[in-house]
């Protein structure tokens, strides 16, 4: 097979040292030119909320985030990483959610890119460490895969191969610097490349060196280094995938045909192994040492982020998805039509971001030409089809192909397999062979292609010219070393954000503020809130429980470009007040943008004024109010910590079909209130369960009346009050109605009233539901469904609900 022959290898040496010197000289050039057009800054942090957004969809912010969490799970492995007795992370804390703690592993983890940013800030603070890994890993990208396919390849078309990987993917250069985790690829391009040696030598009945299989090892336990979400994962598909592979190739040949003796195969091996050992034994004892302390450091800590992550798993239900046609493949980078414009509803897809799905026509072409030419030899192809496929066909709900590997069980988002397109495709077009073509048919299809190859360049990077890199001037550095130098363990932002990317958590601005807990790599001080990939209903309850969702409400009185937080009650004054005064803060960050003027002033009058002030691109104007001597001497973490803010039950809110949100009422498992079409209200039930929580200062005679009916699936549905059963309806069929008047004795304190559902609907009949009777245009998720994930959790529908006063004349004794 001409392609596959090494071309150079009677290339005089000389001649070689200075192809690889000139190789050597582009790669410098073109790694300068990638800084300038891509990372742009190696002065300052990384920081900023940045991100191309999704054009033409209603909430601009999609895909925009604060790109300073990336930079915070390094900061967290530098303060919590411990070597011994095993590598591991002090993951539960009060560090973040202060002062109640939380178990904080649902964060980007890549634990390569976090012990290097751990070290660097050890040694020198904060500083550009994002900018420069991601160059090294661009760097690694392709020298290494220059050497890895040189042997088998020749200079020209392994030098080809790693300017591809690292420059052609387009989708994982437009994820930085928003999503840089994801932009980060190296040891898994490294390894789709070591898999594709393998499984092409196996085939070819070709000597599969020693080197090579260690070297395959030593990736496949780097590679657990990186995002372990996605990015990590797609090198462990290949690895599996082509083994699985070559054991069913060796099983043909050996067991099945049985055209050698499996145990003559095996000595042979054994022999030849041991042999490659003593040819190269430093370059063998430089991986298995490589090997061996990789895994010493990612084992540990991937089974305990694997472990923690499994604990607070979700609870069965479907906190939604982004899907990618997989038609989008062929959409070209042309300046005029590409995949950065909003196709969505040409396609019928929810994507997530830019370029999903899309690698370009370039790759595609030279990918398919080298497929249709190695067709003869189409068996070292068979793993990366697969892989293919699965990416191509994955749909998070209703085709999980990629969930049959357990390391994708969290992956929602199909787009993300993009990542590894343009590897694949590389590696099918090192199957191009262009000798048989005619002369003129060379030149032809060569220039077409360099000139299609530069129009898609310029096209993908294009979109980069709108980043343009936050700074932070040498005040806010001064400021932040002022509270770092402060008494007290903890700082208090206000407002704060507890959210997380499944949407539970009390945020309303976190556009404006979801980054904030991220300064905490400046000040070191704990924080109260933070932004995680996913959020467990328990982790957000004692914010809810302690009333935190009240006074973070915001003012809706009052129409401003920007929210602004609703100023505080003299009761709330008073919950506040002593919350600040009973745990250990420093002061209180004001993030004065989010404050009206009177409020702010108000906070001036009651906490003292400000002694520090700056500007950050996380949170915009900040002034700093220290926490006063007398008050430090009063502090009680513990009195602090159980602290809450309890309204009373006021009756006149609590008809919940009138009013939505109620202030004194905590509803959850409670959809918001929508009319049919004959204009009735009604509201979903969520979930398992749907709660009402309220306080009173007396025991009380309440009349509890709610009606419902059951308009999905057959369900059992249990109503309690403070914890006791008052009714079961089991089942209650399709169709159903209930309607009842329940009198109780509300307590002195907290009353809770639970309305449970069992046996509930699946998400596939919520959604035949919502196509039969709603309209519902399936896409096959659509953009709503997504955010609020509110479909695939409906149980029973009300139309009456609410708590009064008790009239002697109507209900009846629970």
């Amino acid at each position: 097979m001409n392609s596959f022959k090494v071309k150079n290898k009677t290339m005089p040496k000389t001649i070689r040292f200075a192809i690889v010197a000139t190789q050597i000289v582009i790669l410098i050039c073109l790694c300068l030119a990638f800084s300038v057009l891509v990372i742009k800054d190696f002065y300052h942090p990384l920081t900023g909320f940045t991100g191309p957004g999704l054009p033409g969809y209603p909430d601009s912010t999609v895909n925009k985030e604060y790109v300073d969490l990336w930079e915070y799970t390094g900061f967290y492995f530098a303060k919590n990483f411990d070597f011994f007795p095993l590598p591991h992370l002090n993951l539960t804390n009060n560090q973040a959610f202060y002062p109640y703690g939380t178990n904080s592993v649902f964060q980007p983890w890549g634990i390569e890119k976090d012990l290097f940013y751990a070290a660097l800030y050890s040694l020198f603070q904060t500083g550009p460490w994002l900018q420069l890994y991601y160059l090294l890993s661009i760097v690694v990208t392709v020298v290494f895969t220059f050497f890895l396919l040189r042997k088998d390849y020749g200079l020209y078309r392994a030098a080809g191969a790693g300017f591809i990987a690292a420059f052609f993917n387009f989708y994982a250069i437009a994820k930085y610097p928003q999503h840089v985790g994801y932009a980060i690829l190296h040891w898994t391009i490294l390894s789709f490349f070591a898999d594709f040696l393998i499984v092409k030598r196996v085939v070819m009945r070709q000597h599969v060196s020693l080197r090579l299989i260690l070297l395959r090892v030593c990736l496949l336990v780097l590679s657990l280094g990186q995002d372990l979400g996605y990015v990590a994962g797609y090198a462990l598909t290949s690895f599996t995938v082509s083994i699985l592979y070559i054991i069913a190739l060796n099983i043909q040949r050996y067991l099945i045909k049985k055209e050698v003796k499996i145990k003559k195969v095996l000595r042979l091996q054994l022999l030849s192994y041991k042999r490659d050992f003593f040819t190269h034994p430093k370059t063998s004892l430089i991986l298995l040492a490589i090997t061996a302390i990789a895994s010493y450091i990612y084992l540990p800590l991937v089974l305990q982020i694997g472990k923690a992550a499994k604990s607070l798993s979700d609870t069965g239900d479907f906190y939604g998805a982004w899907w990618t046609n997989p038609a989008r493949l062929i959409i070209p980078f042309f300046p005029f039509l590409n995949p950065g414009q909003n196709y969505a509803n040409f396609f019928l897809d929810s994507t997530e971001a830019f370029f999903d799905g899309s690698p370009g026509w370039f790759l595609l072409i030279i990918g398919t030409v080298g497929l249709w030419q190695a067709r003869k030899h189409i068996g070292i192809f068979v793993p990366l089809l697969i892989i293919l496929l699965f990416c191509l066909l994955y749909h998070p709900t209703f085709l999980p192909t990629l969930k049959i590997f357990p390391w994708f069980s969290f992956n929602r988002v199909s787009g993300r397999s993009t990542l590894v397109y343009a590897v694949i495709f590389c590696i099918f077009a090192l199957g191009i062979n262009l000798e048989h073509w005619r002369s003129f048919g060379k030149k032809f299809l060569a220039v077409a292609l360099v000139l299609l190859a530069c129009t898609e360049l310029y096209t993908a990077y294009s979109y980069k010219a709108y980043y343009q890199p936050a700074s932070l001037n040498e005040n806010f550095y001064a400021y932040m070393n002022y509270i770092k130098e402060q008494p007290g363990e903890a700082v208090l932002d206000f407002p704060f954000c507890v959210h997380g990317g499944n949407g539970i958590g009390p945020c309303p601005y976190y556009v404006h503020n979801s980054g904030i807990f991220t300064l905490r790599r400046f000040h070191e001080k704990k924080v109260m809130g933070q932004y995680f990939g996913r959020l467990h209903p328990s982790q957000a309850e004692p914010y809810i429980a302690a009333g935190w969702d009240k006074l973070l409400a915001p003012d809706t009185q009052k129409k401003t470009s920007i929210p602004q937080v609703k100023c505080f009650r003299s009761d709330e004054w008073s919950f506040f007040t002593d919350f600040y005064k009973l745990n250990d803060f420093a002061g209180i960050n004001l993030y004065t943008d989010l404050l009206t003027k009177d409020c702010t002033q108000e906070f001036y009058g009651r906490f003292g004024v400000p002694t520090m002030v700056t500007e950050a691109p996380t949170g915009g104007r900040i002034e700093f109010i220290p926490k006063s001597t007398n008050w430090r001497l009063q502090v009680n973490s513990d009195l602090g910590a159980s602290l809450k803010f309890q309204p009373l039950l006021d009756s006149s809110e609590t008809n919940l079909l009138q009013n939505s949100a109620p202030y004194s009422l905590n509803l959850t498992g409670l959809e918001g209130i929508t009319k049919d079409e004959q204009q009735n209200k009604f509201r979903w039930g969520l979930g398992e369960k749907t709660e009402l929580n309220f306080y009173l200062s007396v025991p009380q005679d309440l009349v509890l009346t709610y009606s419902f009916d059951n308009p999905i699936s057959p369900q059992d549905i249990i109503v309690e009050i403070d914890g006791i059963q008052i009714e079961r309806i089991a089942p209650i069929k399709v169709g159903d109605r209930v309607q009842r008047q329940l009198k109780f004795q509300g307590i002195a304190g907290q009353n809770t009233i639970t309305f449970k559902y069992q046996n509930r609907s699946s998400f596939f009949e919520v959604l035949q539901y919502a196509m039969k009777h709603e309209n519902l245009e399936i896409k096959p998720l659509p953009l709503e469904a997504q955010y609020g994930n509110w479909k695939s959790r409906r149980s029973i529908r009300f139309q009456q609900l609410s708590i009064q006063p008790v009239k002697e004349e109507k209900g009846q004794k629970a």
